[in-house]
C-alpha cells in the first residue's frame, strides 16, 4: 500500500515522515532541523516540489554523494 501523495518522497516513494503537513501537536518535524543542499530540488519533478518532502534516507544519501 502507497502513502498519501503529501507523505510520499519524490525521490524514492517511500513514506517521507514528515510531520509539518499533519497534527502540529506531533512537534517539529525531523526535517525542520536538516539542511537541504539546493542541487536536491533539482532531482525533484517540478510537480512535485513544495507539494512532496525528502525522506531523511534519501538527504543522507544525497549528502554522501550515492543518490545523484
Amino acid at each position: 500500500m502507497h502513502p498519501p501523495s503529501n507523505e510520499e518522497c519524490p525521490l524514492c516513494g517511500k513514506t517521507n515522515n514528515c510531520c509539518n503537513g499533519k497534527d502540529k501537536s506531533l512537534g517539529i518535524c525531523w526535517c525542520s532541523q536538516e539542511t537541504f543542499p539546493n542541487g536536491i530540488f533539482e532531482l525533484i519533478p517540478e510537480n512535485d516540489i513544495r507539494v512532496k518532502c525528502i525522506c531523511k534516507e534519501c538527504l543522507n544519501r544525497y549528502k554522501s554523494g550515492t543518490l545523484q
